[in-house]
């Protein structure tokens, strides 16, 4: 950093030098060359590792700073805009000014600029309003942040620009600091390279892969364990042993060698040193060129070990089952029966039900009844993942598809979830055009990565579940009719808790509140009667943080009505749901529905919300109606 009076001069000797670049200061130059969309990708393509870290660190930075007014961008040491993200009549005006990816922006292209003066400086830069060279600029508060790989050497810069009435006193700082995070994570990168450059390949390769590994030779006597092996065997004297010391561990040679698909991913359990441990294991010949049987590589791993990697993949898997399912109300059942006859077929299912009423529960129990329980559960909130990202997260996309995307491609959920059971939650909040492409994976069993030119046969099992009323969205034209006909093969209604009768409701509470304490409070009597009286707009989701916080508030005693949370003002049916806040919500959306003529896409721009959050306002309020 420089002191006030050092920029001031800095800035002055810009100016002289754009006079003298012959810089127009009054419009930027129409004709200044700008990349070809190749020369732009081959840039950006040598530039990956740097946009691979700052465009994730751009969607936590620009939700610090007011979307509606500022822009960030990513420039290369050479001054190319890379990569620009804002608002869309930001970036318009933005455009106007030569400023989107591919122009340069050094002194000799637009003048004295924040970016301009950050690459000849390489320091951080300010500049407000009339600082910038051209007049276009002017009105504008520029934040630039140099940003320096190995040796100091200038790799990029990181560039904020907003309007000068809404710039904040610390942006300058926050797009400092970015870059210093952005330093440091290249830094770490570089110290992995280097390590893994110094490995011995094939030696480490064994030794530290991630997988466990025994390398047998034709008589079945060990010749090599690896580290990951070792651990797992609890052994680390196995070498020049024969594998009968392994119990449980039962190799045919010559049947691997006539049936080498059945001795891919076996189950076996092994007792090691009094402990039972359950691993998934594949054999695989080594023969020499002539022929000749050399051994055998069995790799294996444990079962929850196994969890963990599916775990890091899709995020989830499934655990629940039928008999984490609680309730005997005559409707509650007939779904739970419903259920289990939908286990033992590959129908997909269409699960309907209010928000809370545990859709997702009975998906996870479908497929832990199935046969494919040992295969994947991988489950997609449809109305959580924005409309741009959701078609990557089911399909997956090829390598250099777009600009930070994972080297080598990535394969979507469906690919995931192949020979297993997909869940696509909240499907009736997809976006009309998602509806489509999945239509087509229903009817042909295919799926397309972005940026692919061959399809990829997926074997999956669908549940679909939502809370919105899937006709009534066709009749408004936000679901399509023939998707619903292919999704609705073996509809499940989810009764709400309120229509379950208060067995079910005690028997729940009950079952949360001893989950959370080993001596679990008894509900005095009116506690008990607020229950059961409750309308649980919120449903068994709402019941279970009920308790939680009772439990909390209690200090170890009797629950009281005091203790709930809820009040029998709330049980009130001709009431909004959920409260005071629920009620000012509603009051809002219908007065800005009147105020709009009842146009919902006007309506949701103006209280700043989503139309798929919108209509699942109004959906809820019918629903309320008409219970």
């Amino acid at each position: 950093m420089i002191s006030p009076g050092a920029m001031k001069e800095q800035i002055a000797l810009s100016f002289r030098r754009s006079r003298e670049y012959g810089i127009d200061p009054i419009l930027r130059n129409k004709n200044q060359e700008i990349l070809s969309p190749a020369e732009l990708s081959q840039r950006r393509h040598r530039n990956a590792e740097l946009l691979d870290i700052l465009l994730p660190q751009f969607e936590e930075f620009y939700n610090l700073l007011s979307p509606n007014d500022f822009i960030i961008a990513a420039v290369d040491a050479d001054g190319y805009i890379l990569h620009i993200r804002g608002k869309e009549e930001l970036i318009e005006d933005s455009a106007s000014r030569n400023c989107v990816p591919g122009y340069r922006w050094t002194e000799k292209d637009v003048g004295t600029t924040a970016i301009s003066l950050a690459l000849k400086l390489k320091i951080p830069i300010q500049l407000v309003d009339d600082e910038h060279f051209c007049r276009q600029a002017h009105g504008l508060t520029s934040s630039t942040a140099p940003i320096f790989g190995k040796d100091k050497k200038l790799i990029g810069i990181i560039a904020v620009s907003g309007s000068s009435a809404h710039t904040h006193p610390h942006t300058l700082y926050m797009v400092t600091t970015a870059a210093r995070a952005a330093e440091q994570q290249l830094r770490v990168l570089r110290r992995n390279k280097a390590l893994a450059a110094n490995l011995n390949f094939l030696d480490r390769i064994i030794s530290y892969s991630r997988t466990a590994l025994i390398i047998i030779n034709s008589e079945k006597q060990i010749w090599r364990v690896n580290q990951k092996g070792a651990e797992i065997l609890k052994n680390d004297d196995l070498e020049g042993r024969p594998l009968s010391v392994l119990k449980g561990l039962d190799i045919d040679l010559d049947d691997v060698a006539a049936h080498p698909e059945s001795w891919i991913n076996k189950e076996a359990r092994l007792k090691v040193r009094n402990h039972n441990i359950s691993f998934i294991h594949t054999v695989q010949l080594v023969v020499s060129r002539g022929g000749e049987r050399l051994g055998a590589v069995i790799s294996f791993n444990e079962v929850r070990d196994i969890y963990k990697l599916a775990d890091t993949i899709a995020g989830t898997r499934a655990h629940f089952t039928f008999d984490s399912i609680v309730g005997s109300s005559p409707a509650f059942l007939e779904a739970v029966q419903l259920a289990k006859g939908a286990a033992s077929s590959d129908s997909t299912v269409l699960l309907q039900g209010e928000t809370g009423t545990g859709k997702e529960l009975f998906a996870q129990a479908i497929h832990n009844r199935s046969s494919r329980h040992q295969n994947p559960f991988i489950p997609i909130n449809c109305g959580a993942i924005p409309a741009n990202l959701l078609e990557s997260e089911l399909f997956g996309y090829v390598d250099g598809t777009f600009t930070g995307a994972a080297k080598g491609g990535k394969p979507g959920k469906f690919e995931l979830a192949n020979t297993g059971t997909i869940l696509l939650d909240e499907i009736g909040d997809m976006p009309h055009r998602m509806q489509v492409k999945l239509l087509r994976v229903l009817q042909t069993g295919e799926v397309y990565r972005i940026g692919a030119d061959k399809p990829v046969n997926v074997d999956t099992r669908i549940i679909a579940a939502t809370h919105v009323n899937l006709p009534t969205a066709i009749r408004e034209g936000r679901f399509r009719q023939d998707l619903f006909y292919r999704l609705n093969v073996f509809p499940i209604r989810i009764p709400p808790l309120k229509d379950r009768g208060q067995k079910d409701i005690l028997r729940l509470a009950a079952l949360f509140l001893s989950e959370n304490t080993p001596s679990p409070p008894h509900l005095s009597p009116e506690a008990r009667d607020l229950l059961v009286s409750y309308h649980w707009p919120g449903n068994v989701r709402e019941l279970e943080n009920c308790m939680q916080r009772a439990l909390h508030l209690c200090g170890g005693d009797a629950i009281d009505t005091t203790h709930l949370g809820i009040s029998k003002t709330k049980t009130d049916k001709s009431s909004p749901a959920g409260g005071t806040l629920e009620e000012v919500v509603r009051e809002t959306i219908e007065a800005t529905l009147k105020q709009t003529n009842n146009n919902r896409a006007l309506t949701a721009k103006r209280l700043g919300i989503s139309r798929a959050t919108l209509y699942r306002k109004l959906d809820s309020y019918k629903n309320f109606a008409a219970s």
